[in-house]
């Protein structure tokens, strides 16, 4: 099958085109190029945005090499650590116009994007340092240069664009209205609860229940701070139909649809925002836009989805660029980052659109346009070694600073838990509910549709990564009142809070060094307690949290079992030892997936032993240094956090 779904998508896949060249265009995207890093923005009111080359006969090649690699050489650009960039290249007399000619002095080198891929620039080693400076010092009226890059295949003009928008978002954040919901917002939103019912697992069983009081006025303040904030980002759904499926009938060409997105290839590729923006709208009109998106009408499907969506994506970009931020929001928020045959790449761009999201909102001047995707803290924790300003962070402490109960808000999306299931199955929930909360608990979901926060902000894991000590044990409670879809992401965000570091945080003699981990795959950051020794656990804390998690070993789903395991490896305590050591010989195997170590070495697995055995391991490892441990007591842990 797999053979075969290749040679669909190839052939569903438009080849290069005039404009879109062979290996720097990105096909992925039904011959549109991918916007992967919106971070370009372009001055507002301009009628003529995209920079023009220069009209003046460029310096030959080995000028221009010599003057870029001397321009690296004076500011010392090619060096890491202090001072930083932006200083280097100013004390070197470089500013972002010095930059600009020297990078267009090289990109003159290149001929055009549809003759491949640049030798020229990809093997001068005076390029990636300029890029970098012009980053840290640019403005988006620098853009069209990064662009022009970018179609030559240099994928570090992406990351400049991006220092480019975030420190322009930097500058919005000082003037953006940012203030917690007030009293007066607070009692409407829990005066408008009427009808709501948290849905819990009591005994394998779903059922829906009035809130508390206390439950309540959490509900209300998560509410009313989210209360203005846009749609979710890629969950609009357009007009059915489209796609590539097997079997399905081919679509004849469209020629004025590839007319459009070659023009936007060669503005891309000349840097020219507004023509960027002209062919984008044109492009979208053709297929219902700003109504919905006609799918049915699209005729390239590919890796990652319909050409229209990253025609939103381009368009979104555009907008942006030339100021117009109330468009790029609604754009960054419309546009689907998957739908394809395998969206390998939905990830980042969905994490890309969620930032754009972010930008457009503080550009707007209002932090509360963007509540629920700030909650997700798409860019992970501030690290002490980042030298980023505070209000480059997409996270939720610009939340936190301007005077938001940050774990309330995580609280309250809490109680939306299980409201993601299928609208069929919320709605026979709640309709077995007692007669005087089923009625109107149906009528509201009716009304506001199913209200799955939790999901969308991922509340699990912010609760965890803000909430400290005091988050375990609200996690822990909360694992007796949730199914099995919940319970690893539950335990997973436990093991994360309470990892045992590998150096005692309090150890005066030792020098730890936090970790962070890196995927293909966006998750949500949870930082441990044990990064600093103010918060660590010490080891009858992390005792008592093991014993905790124990019984979840013993659970008769064999996904809980196997994420208790993982969580018990990293706390790393030995009270888990003798109930790791029962479950060695755990019996589930999954009947429909084999584990694969090379095409002709095929096996079945027992993924809970697995998970086990590591743990075991992992225990063994960091317990060596209990006695340490004992000698630095750390910080006393206060009872009612014990």
């Amino acid at each position: 099958m797999l053979p075969a779904l290749l040679a669909l998508a190839l052939a569903a896949a438009p080849g290069p085109t005039a404009s879109t060249g062979g290996a720097a265009a990105i096909v992925d995207a039904g011959g549109v190029r991918s916007v992967s890093k919106d971070r370009s923005d372009r001055a507002p009111g301009s009628t003529a945005n995209a920079k023009k080359p220069a009209t003046a006969k460029k310096p030959a090649a080995e000028d221009a090499s010599a003057a870029a690699r001397d321009a690296v050489a004076r500011g010392r650009l090619d060096h890491y650590g202090d001072p930083p960039l932006a200083d280097r290249a100013r004390a070197a007399g470089l500013d972002a116009a010095s930059l600009t000619r020297l990078l267009d002095d090289l990109a003159a080198r290149c001929p055009s994007p549809a003759q491949g891929a640049c030798t020229a620039l990809s093997s001068e080693p005076a390029l990636r340092p300029l890029v970098d400076a012009l980053g840290a010092i640019g403005t988006r009226a620098d853009a069209p240069v990064l662009l022009r890059l970018e179609a030559h295949g240099v994928w570090a003009a992406n990351g400049a664009i991006e220092s480019i928008l975030t420190r322009e978002m930097a500058s919005a954040v000082t003037k953006a209205r940012c203030a917690p919901p007030s009293a007066d917002e607070i009692a409407r939103a829990r005066a408008d609860l009427g009808g709501f019912l948290v849905v819990r697992d009591r005994g394998g069983r779903r059922v829906a229940e009035a809130p508390t009081a206390a439950e309540a006025d959490d509900l209300a303040y998560f509410l009313a701070a989210v209360a203005s904030g846009g749609p979710e980002v890629g969950a609009a759904e357009e007009q059915p139909g489209g796609g590539a499926s097997i079997g399905a009938p081919p679509q004849g060409p469209d020629p004025e649809a590839q007319r459009l997105a070659e023009a936007i290839q060669g503005a891309r590729a000349s840097g020219d925002v507004d023509a960027i923006a002209r062919s984008s709208r044109a492009y979208l009109e053709r297929l219902g836009f700003p109504g919905p998106i006609d799918a049915a009408a699209e005729r390239t499907w590919a890796w990652g989805g319909a050409r229209f969506s990253y025609v939103l994506r381009d368009l979104a970009e555009a907008s942006e660029l030339r100021g117009d931020h109330v468009v790029a929001d609604q754009l960054y928020r419309r546009a689907n980052p998957g739908g394809g045959m395998c969206g390998t790449t939905t990830s980042s761009r969905w994490a890309d659109q969620v930032q754009g999201a972010i930008r457009s909102s503080e550009q707007r001047g209002d932090c509360r346009l963007a509540v629920a995707e700030r909650l997700l803290d798409i860019d992970g924790p501030t690290r002490a070694w980042s030298k980023a300003s505070p209000a480059e962070d997409y996270g939720p402490s610009r939340l936190a600073a301007a005077g938001f109960d940050v774990p309330r808000l995580y609280r309250g999306a809490l109680l939306t838990i299980h409201r993601d299931d299928e609208v069929d199955a919320l709605r026979t929930i709640l309709g077995n509910a007692p007669a005087p909360l089923r009625d109107a608990a149906l009528a509201r979901l009716e009304r506001r549709g199913p209200e799955a926060w939790e999901r969308r902000v991922h509340a699990i894991e912010g609760l965890a990564d803000t909430s400290g000590r005091a988050g375990i044990q609200r996690l822990l409670g909360l694992l007796e009142v949730t199914g099995p879809e919940l319970r690893p992401r539950i335990l997973a965000a436990i093991g994360a809070l309470a990892a045992r570091p590998e150096t005692d945080p309090c150890d005066p003699d030792v020098i730890g060094l936090g970790g962070m981990s890196f995927g293909s795959q966006w998750e949500r950051q949870v930082s441990a307690l044990g990064e600093t020794c103010e918060r660590s656990l010490r080891l009858a804390d992390a005792a008592a949290v093991a014993r905790a998690v124990t019984p979840w070993l013993s659970n008769g789903d064999p996904e809980t079992r196997e994420a208790a395991a993982v969580a018990l490896g990293k706390i790393g305590h030995r009270a888990a030892l003798p109930a790791l050591r029962k479950r060695r010989g755990d019996p589930y195997r999954p009947t429909d997936v084999l584990r694969c170590d090379d095409v002709d070495h095929c096996h079945r697995f027992y993924p809970v032993r697995e998970a086990v055995a590591e743990a075991i391991k992992s225990i063994a490892r960091l317990s060596k240094g209990d006695k340490a441990w004992r000698r630095e007591a750390g910080p006393a842990t206060p009872a009612a956090e014990r």
